[in-house]
């Protein structure tokens, strides 16, 4: 028996039934030994712990580890460094992609650090693997929960890559090279696993062209919902598709003119191609927003201007919403804003006001404000799709500053603290002095503008 296991006996027994034996005690650790049997136990118990970690003979000789490779970037300014402590964690990805962008790196000795904190937020990863470099791949390769920092070419990282590496791989190529972006995708898609296969889709909508059409036609009899769901949504943004084209059919059988009203029949759930259309829809009220929101929008020109149509009883103005989000209409997107409805504040109604021009951001979000209560504004800032323009932050934090007394518009100005881009940094929330009567969501707004635009000097330094 070993000195250890004799240690264990006697503190699972109790040191009345069974007391240690010292003779089994390594010669060094006798002396350390006390007297009473309970407090002889614990001690020995902490002496060899020590002893054996101390003493530990590893089972290979020990091999010198080589060092990383060289990096030629340049360290981030000494100011940068110092800050990087203080950086709060939902500003942290703004922080790397600007060091990113500046092709410059942080020292080494911050690594073990950050890496901790990208292991528990997957969203980092890719950002600090592209700043960390060969030094985070060295890292990387000796610790597996730090595995993301380990650097794949460019060429392989499609296919050797891991799940965050090969999204950031396609959002790129999908912007410097879409062809081979589409034949790559289209060459793995029946080994991807389900969320893969809509993530992917995702990333695509930006992207989104007539050529596309085969690949997400099929997809439309994906086995997962949620692929079919994105596969459909991504046909309906091309008004020149055939899903297009199909659902202009089923809406001209819908929804049609009847004097100063339009008269709307629910489409019928048990037709087997609208479900296919729509995505999986079943509810008559959803895939009447499906077909009305798939349908081009100059289907409905013979019927008026958008701006009579908008107001008439009857009007289907969720799909209205929903196609002049998805097909960027400006004068869809105006005529709905100017008699938009509280209860319409959804994610496609952000969509539709986020793809306006950015020279109507502006206009847009005062026609809101005069036509919404702040708790609805404070939700439509909270779903406009990013990033803003710098009209839209402005717009934004114009009217987080008319309404600085408001103590329930804390959650707008924290998404907008986050947001607003970085032309927005010296907007006079930041920069003027405090309102009187201010409510704290006020100067955490302040602070918070101030704090981002320190961060991006430094880095310019």
């Amino acid at each position: 028996m070993s000195a250890w296991d004799d240690l264990v006996g006697a503190a699972l027994l109790g040191t009345q039934r069974r007391r240690p034996d010292p003779t089994r005690l390594p010669a060094a650790v006798r002396p350390l030994v006390a007297a009473a049997p309970e407090e002889a136990l614990l001690t020995a118990a902490a002496a060899l712990a020590n002893y054996r970690r101390a003493g530990y003979v590893p089972a290979r000789p020990a091999q010198r580890s080589p060092v990383a490779e060289p990096d030629g970037r340049p360290l981030v300014p000494p100011a940068a460094r110092r800050r990087l402590h203080r950086v709060p964690p939902d500003l942290l990805g703004e922080w790397l992609e600007a060091v990113h962008a500046r092709g410059m790196r942080v020292p080494p000795e911050h690594l073990p650090a950050l890496a901790e904190a990208a292991r528990t937020r997957p969203a980092l990863r890719p950002l600090l693997a592209a700043v960390a470099g060969p030094a985070g791949s060295w890292l990387g390769e000796r610790n597996p929960d730090w595995s993301f920092l380990v650097a794949v070419p460019e060429p392989e990282a499609w296919e050797r890559g891991g799940p965050l590496q090969r999204r950031a791989w396609l959002r790129r190529s999908l912007a410097t090279d879409p062809g081979a972006a589409r034949d790559a995708l289209r060459a793995t898609w029946s080994r991807e696993q389900a969320g893969d296969r809509a993530d992917f889709l995702a990333l695509l909508r930006p992207h989104v062209a007539p050529a596309d059409e085969p690949f997400l036609e099929a997809a439309l009899d994906d086995r997962a919902g949620p692929v079919r769901e994105a596969a459909a949504d991504l046909l309906a943004r091309l008004p020149g598709s055939r899903l297009a084209a199909r659902m202009r059919e089923r809406a001209a059988r819908v929804v049609r003119p009847d004097g100063d009203r339009l008269v709307v029949e629910p489409p019928d759930p048990g037709d087997a191609a609208l479900r296919r259309d729509a995505g999986g829809a079943r509810d008559p009220r959803q895939l009447l927003r499906c077909v009305v929101g798939a349908t081009p929008l100059d289907h409905w020109s013979a019927w008026g201007r958008p701006e009579q149509l908008v107001d008439r009883a009857g009007a289907p103005r969720a799909g209205w919403t929903l196609a002049a989000g998805r097909q960027r209409d400006a004068l869809w997107g105006a005529a709905l804003l100017a008699t938009a409805d509280p209860a319409e504040v959804d994610g496609a109604f952000a969509e539709m006001v986020g793809g306006l021009p950015a020279r109507l951001h502006r206009p847009a979000v005062a026609v809101l404000a005069e036509r919404l209560p702040p708790q609805a504004m404070t939700s439509l800032v909270g779903l406009l799709p990013v990033p803003w323009t710098p009209e839209l932050g402005t717009a934004v934090l114009d009217w987080l500053a008319a309404h600085a007394g408001n103590r329930g518009l804390g959650a707008a100005a924290r998404t907008a603290g986050r947001t607003a881009p970085t032309r927005c940094l010296r907007h006079p929330v930041a920069t003027a002095a405090l309102p009187v009567g201010a409510a704290p969501w006020y100067r955490e707004l302040a602070a918070t503008l101030t704090f981002r635009r320190e961060m991006h000097e430094e880095l310019s330094r």
